[in-house]
């Protein structure tokens, strides 16, 4: 890293200006209590008796959606955190003794530690003769900290639900105000590596993501939403992989899926594109992707069923002739939720998903081709749903050529 590249990040985009109002950004207390509100008659309708949502360090959505409080990483019980609700009852929240004090601090009811947990759920299983609990975050939750719950609920039944996923999935005006300072953290990361390869210098893939990092956080950002990704050459034809020393050569194409976190909210950002003068094949990945997620964008409406949406960008990556290079085209999925999380359950863009696309929910539309030994990208937006189709919230053009 160069001192004149460093000088040229640290000017060219300052922080985001701190007022005395910043907070006001932030998820406001009553939105909280009706978020809880919302869930309670939602479980209730579904038959449930009550609610127990995991979240850690890593995903933390399940628990972030009723309260600021977020778990730290770490090898013990710090990296978890567990929700009950109940139906007609005020929610409790576990959480490791270590993080107690904190946890306290940033929530509007009742927190204790994880050496409660046993004894709390057998008090709601008494209180609840027979009966579902619902399970948020059964793809994750540690094996140790699933069977803690399902023997302290006793006779009651512990079963996943997509209640909470549906729920989330549907995005309030404040909620997506910071959605669009993430996805702009993001754009402006991506900025900083278009300025950065200006130069003509040298650049490997682990300075240009270093540089996306210092990019957004200089501008504002938590932190990042997670890990960036930069893969050059015959590197990017890996769908996910870190950054190595690996110098940019004129002619490559590269993957990037970098995002910014910003006050709790996550931007999920691919793009991709070629450095220096390109074959035509190398040009022509980077079209195809495009022209699938734009396929996307314009079908996108309210009232269209998930799996029909995969089909328009499915069939777009099919028709360029990449079928055999993306798995998009393969019947991954075309898109997911996204929110507190990078990848959030609902609405998951896929094959066979019934779900029918709802005005308000947020998600990424995106396309991967990957072609052994010659490169690939993914190219990704994030969409907000309204009455006459889309609003994108990130603006970074899609089909680059630096």
């Amino acid at each position: 890293m160069t001192t004149e590249t460093l000088e040229r990040i640290t000017t060219s985009r300052g922080p985001l200006p701190a007022t005395a109002n910043a907070a006001a950004e932030d998820i406001s207390a009553d939105e909280f209590r009706a978020r809880m509100t919302t869930v309670r008659a939602a479980i209730d309708k579904a038959g449930l008796v009550g609610l127990v949502a995991f979240g850690d360090c890593w995903r933390g959505a399940n628990v972030s959606y009723f309260t600021e409080f977020r778990p730290l990483d770490g090898v013990s019980d710090i990296a978890n955190a567990v929700l009950l609700l109940g139906v007609d009852e005020e929610p409790v929240l576990f959480v490791s003794e270590q993080c107690l004090m904190y946890a306290s601090s940033c929530t509007t009811f009742p927190v204790v530690s994880f050496r409660e947990l046993g004894d709390r759920l057998r008090k709601f299983a008494g209180a609840h003769h027979g009966g579902t609990v619902g399970l948020a975050g059964q793809a994750y939750i540690p094996a140790s900290v699933f069977d803690r719950i399902k023997d302290g609920l006793g006779d009651l039944r512990l079963a996943p639900t997509p209640v909470l996923a549906e729920i989330k999935a549907i995005k309030s005006d404040a909620e997506v105000h910071l959605m669009r300072r993430a996805a702009a953290l993001t754009d402006s990361a991506m900025a900083a590596i278009r300025d950065t390869l200006a130069d003509g210098k040298p650049h490997s893939e682990r300075e240009l993501a270093w540089l996306a990092d210092r990019a957004m956080l200089a501008g504002g950002a938590d932190r990042t939403g997670f890990d960036s990704m930069v893969q050059a050459g015959p590197r990017s034809a890996y769908n996910l992989a870190r950054p190595t020393d690996r110098i940019l050569q004129s002619g490559d194409l590269v993957m990037t899926d970098i995002g910014a976190r910003y006050r709790g909210y996550v931007a999920d950002g691919g793009r991709g594109f070629t450095y220096g003068p390109a074959s035509p094949e190398k040009m022509a990945i980077v079209a195809a992707a495009a022209r699938a997620v734009e396929a996307g964008l314009a079908a996108a409406r309210p009232g269209i069923a998930a799996m029909e949406l995969n089909t328009v960008i499915q069939q777009a990556l099919v028709k360029s002739g990449y079928e055999k290079y993306s798995s998009e085209a393969r019947g991954h999925g075309t898109g997911h939720g996204t929110g507190m999380d990078p990848e959030e359950e609902a609405p998951w863009i896929g094959p066979g998903n019934t779900t029918i696309l709802r005005e308000n929910m947020v998600f990424t539309l995106k396309s991967t081709i990957t072609v052994p030994n010659v490169g690939g990208l993914r190219t990704e937006r994030i969409v907000r749903l309204k009455a006459g189709g889309v609003e994108t919230l990130d603006h970074f053009p899609m089909e680059l050529h630096w």
